[in-house]
């Protein structure tokens, strides 16, 4: 266990939906490239996780991020499916949303992730956020977070962020903590 990487990355990207609309589209990339620069932020600060970017659920959409803290040496077991699925159900589900204008939309897709995770967080460039801030007693009551990015300081500021939550739906929390732990490769874990 003491050679598990900081971030441990699994592949459940979903297709590419920007190529839907068109090479025009397709060529922005400044939301993916916000991310990428918030990632590594919050890496920074958080230390060891298992993350996945565009993780699709079906019928709840396509988390941007989803993240699952993880710690090195937090267990000296040796490491089979079962034994990693069990841990990964006791760990916060964490999924983020990355928007650069369009709060509203960004609210309403990371409240379908609520059904999975433990805690939904929209992230938009701090420049930007200043009509999602006016709303935040929406952010409140929908128990979704706000935080904001800016990407020249790599500072995360975090408004709000839902306290003692859980996913609405155990059963699609299980799901997306299977899918999740079956990309794990094992082998890397118990390194």
């Amino acid at each position: 266990m003491e050679n598990l990487p900081p971030v441990y990355r699994i592949r459940a990207k979903a297709p590419n939906s920007r190529k839907n609309f068109g090479s025009v589209s397709s060529r922005k990339r400044g939301e993916s490239n916000f991310l990428r620069a918030f990632e590594r932020a919050y890496f920074a600060q958080v230390g060891g996780g298992i993350v996945a970017n565009e993780f699709a659920q079906p019928q709840l959409g396509v988390a941007d991020l989803v993240w699952i803290d993880w710690s090195q040496g937090d267990h000296d077991e040796e490491f089979t499916a079962v034994s990693l699925e069990k841990i990964l159900k006791r760990r916060t589900l964490i999924s983020f949303e990355a928007k650069l204008k369009n709060w509203q939309q960004a609210l309403q897709q990371a409240y379908r992730y609520r059904y999975f995770s433990d805690k939904a967080i929209v992230v938009m460039p701090f420049e930007n956020a200043n009509p999602a801030l006016k709303h935040i007693e929406v952010f409140d009551e929908l128990k979704v977070g706000l935080w904001t990015f800016e990407k020249s300081s790599n500072r995360i500021r975090k408004h709000y962020t839902p306290t003692r939550v859980r996913a609405l739906s155990k059963d699609a929390r299980q799901k997306a903590i299977a899918k999740i732990s079956t990309q794990i490769n094992l082998s890397k874990l118990s390194e």
